[in-house]
């Protein structure tokens, strides 16, 4: 799959000329689009022919209520964010400063949500896709959760800002979007929750891990340590990170089972 995206890819790799946005970053997040292409290709054909089933046995129904969880999703990841930034502003710990908007005007905005959307979509089809659910059964759930959230963290490992400490979030955050993949039993709601955690960080001034995304005029300048405040990797790379990221993989894990001792009453 990865051979067949690079190859797609070179199609399109001059069209981040044409988007309104930083070269660089324009080209990173075109790199998702034949990623997801190759892997929604690749996800089908095992489905059609290894298990006689379809995409949306995969977790991607396209049905209205997929819309609904997708945006409640988008809400949720958005809300975690929050809860990471808005207190230590309160408190005084961090100051607003100006900084240069590079996306230009509202058609380079859409393109940016509609690529930050893909790129998290083909991440999550590729980690929590296929993959996921078919070690599921041999290795349990447990040993899925790790097993994908691994390469999910070394995804980020040679991203500006990144070390072992930002890697334990990073593997967390892989955790806690299996966990999330499992009790909801749909892709579309990890993805949501992916890209509501990227773009609300964006939408806040701050580096997406260790990538600048100049969407918004401002930026956070931070009185604290970055241990706290994650420095240039952006808030997933602190501790307070750490601390929800673990919370909220605990209780994945409580929703998740007890959603199994629901469905065995009934």
């Amino acid at each position: 799959m990865v051979t067949s995206a690079i190859l797609l890819h070179l199609l399109i790799e001059k069209w981040h000329y044409f988007i309104p946005m930083p070269r660089m970053l324009a080209a990173n997040l075109l790199r998702a689009i034949p990623e997801l292409i190759m892997g929604l290709l690749i996800s089908w054909l095992l489905l059609r022919f290894a298990h006689r089933a379809k995409l949306s046995d995969l977790g991607l129904p396209l049905l209205r209520s997929a819309i609904a969880e997708t945006l409640l999703s988008i809400l949720g990841g958005g809300l975690m964010i929050a809860l990471l930034v808005v207190p230590l502003l309160i408190m005084g710990m961090g100051e607003i400063a100006s900084a240069e908007t590079k996306i230009r005007g509202p058609y380079g905005l859409v393109v940016l949500i509609l690529l930050l959307f893909i790129a998290a979509l083909s991440e999550e089809l590729i980690l929590r896709g296929y993959v996921f659910q078919t070690l599921v059964q041999p290795l349990h759930l447990l040993g899925a959760v790790l097993v994908t959230s691994a390469p999910f963290a070394l995804l980020h490992w040679n991203n500006p800002g990144a070390n072992e400490y930002t890697m334990v979030n990073t593997f967390l955050a892989g955790a806690v979007l299996g966990m999330l993949m499992a009790w909801r039993r749909s892709l579309w709601a990890a993805a949501g929750a992916h890209f509501g955690w990227n773009f609300a960080t964006v939408l806040f001034g701050l580096n997406v891990s260790g990538m600048a995304v100049p969407v918004v005029p401002f930026r956070i300048r931070w009185k604290l340590d970055e241990i706290w405040t994650g420095g240039n990797y952006g808030p997933e790379g602190g501790l307070p990170c750490m601390v929800l990221l673990s919370a909220l993989l605990l209780v994945l894990i409580r929703l998740y089972y007890h959603r199994g001792e629901s469905l065995a009453t009934e």
